[in-house]
């Protein structure tokens, strides 16, 4: 992990921070601990047509590239004998039960992270799940007045790695998307945000390694290295 003093890392964060006068944060997995709970609500729909998902391909398939069902079903061959929206419509009521439950929380480090820009910037979510719950989430963590704008999979027409929430998300900011800067974990978030003709930060997590992130403006090894290169950048 880099340290505060990493020189190289700082003056791109800074020079990213100084010309952004947003922020536009991804949900699952970089603010909140939601993808297992995404991972659990989809296997049990799929757990009932006689497949199981497996994990470590799900982290890859699913989460980063965003293949989603369509993608499962190809590489498997799976004839389950329902329709693909019928499948997503029983992981969202599965799902949701999740988020109003309490049992999905924010990294320590998101809170952490979002009270520190907001005195500088404003906050925006743009999220693949649904506002609903992601505005749960945020409402268990105490935390849904740190983003005047919250974005989910109903708010524009195609989802990552098109750039369309991200554009979105910059209207209702009401300022250009080259001042918008994306913080994603995901390979289709940075696809997206590099269409949108945003900055794009991502930020490493376990499940993450292995991905190819070079077309990044910067790429952190976890929330925690960002914190720490905003509160300390080097002399």
């Amino acid at each position: 992990m880099s340290t505060p003093s990493d020189p190289d890392k700082s003056d791109k964060l800074r020079a990213l921070m100084q010309r952004c006068s947003c922020v536009v944060f991804d949900f699952d997995g970089l603010l909140a601990d939601s993808e297992p709970f995404h991972y659990l609500a989809y296997n049990e729909v799929f757990e009932r047509y006689g497949h199981t998902l497996n994990k470590d391909e799900y982290w890859v398939e699913w989460t980063s590239k965003g293949k989603g069902i369509a993608g499962e079903i190809e590489r498997h061959n799976l004839n389950l004998g329902v329709d693909p929206v019928e499948l997503r419509q029983q992981k969202f009521e599965l799902y949701s039960r999740y988020c109003e439950s309490g049992d999905i929380k924010l990294f320590p480090e998101a809170l952490a992270l979002t009270k520190s820009l907001i005195p500088t910037h404003r906050l925006a979510i743009a999220s693949g799940s649904w506002t609903k719950d992601i505005r749960s989430i945020l409402k268990n963590a105490n935390a849904l007045s740190h983003f005047p704008v919250i974005l989910g999979k109903e708010s524009a027409p195609r989802e990552k790695p098109y750039p369309d929430i991200f554009l979105e998300a910059a209207k209702a900011l009401a300022h250009p998307p080259e001042t918008c800067l994306v913080m994603e974990d995901a390979l289709k978030g940075l696809q997206a945000a590099t269409q949108a003709n945003m900055p794009c930060l991502i930020i490493r997590n376990p499940l993450n390694q292995n991905i190819d992130f070079s077309g990044a403006d910067l790429v952190l090894s976890s929330l925690a290295e960002l914190i720490a290169l905003l509160d300390n950048p080097p002399a």
